[in-house]
């Protein structure tokens, strides 16, 4: 009986950080709804296309400022063969519990071609949740270039080559060191 009881307790556990927190309506610092991953966009404010890219040019523009406070533009992605770049907010659970796993896979991996790049829209907590977690990575905050990758959830992990294209499908959801490394390597070839 005790043996099902602590089996119980560790499935709740996985589920809890398997799953994903939707951001439709969760607090947000950001007013604007079409700032925030996953918000509903405004039948005023008509989401803007972006136009397909030149030969040579990067498929994603953004310009942003880091958690630091360094500006942060589209140049960041060709420092690497792939880049991760996981949306989370410091109110989501799941996030918050995958970060160290985040954390380790750039050490772990920054000498062989990759990147991560932690993406948030909500202030509040934030500063709290990356010191708590150690995190080295470069943390942008949200910008509308991004509205691409929105799917409604966080976290939202994307993978993208050195010119911004996106690599694979979306992955909605947090996951064990284990199971980013072995997409990783797959990317990394």
């Amino acid at each position: 009986m005790k043996k099902r009881g602590i089996l119980a307790l560790a499935a709740a556990a996985l589920v809890l950080l398997l799953a994903a927190c939707a951001a439709f309506g969760a607090p947000t610092a950001s007013p604007a709804p079409a700032e925030t991953p996953g918000a509903e966009e405004s039948a005023a404010a008509p989401k803007e296309e972006q136009a397909a890219p030149k030969s040579g040019e990067a498929a994603l523009h953004f310009s942003t400022t880091a958690f630091d406070g360094s500006s942060v533009d589209e140049s960041i992605l060709a420092e690497a063969t792939v880049t991760m770049v996981n949306f989370f907010e410091p109110w989501c659970p799941p996030c918050i519990a995958e970060l160290p796993e985040l954390q380790k896979l750039y050490e772990n991996y920054a000498d062989k071609g990759f990147n991560l790049i932690g993406v948030y829209s909500t202030e509040e907590g934030t500063a709290a949740v990356l010191a708590d977690a150690g995190i080295g990575y470069p943390v942008l905050r949200y910008t509308e270039a991004f509205d691409v990758f929105q799917t409604g959830y966080v976290p939202t992990t994307v993978f993208l080559d050195a010119s911004g294209d996106q690599l694979g499908e979306s992955v909605i959801g947090a996951r064990s060191y284990e199971q980013w490394e072995e997409i990783v390597k797959g990317l990394l070839g």
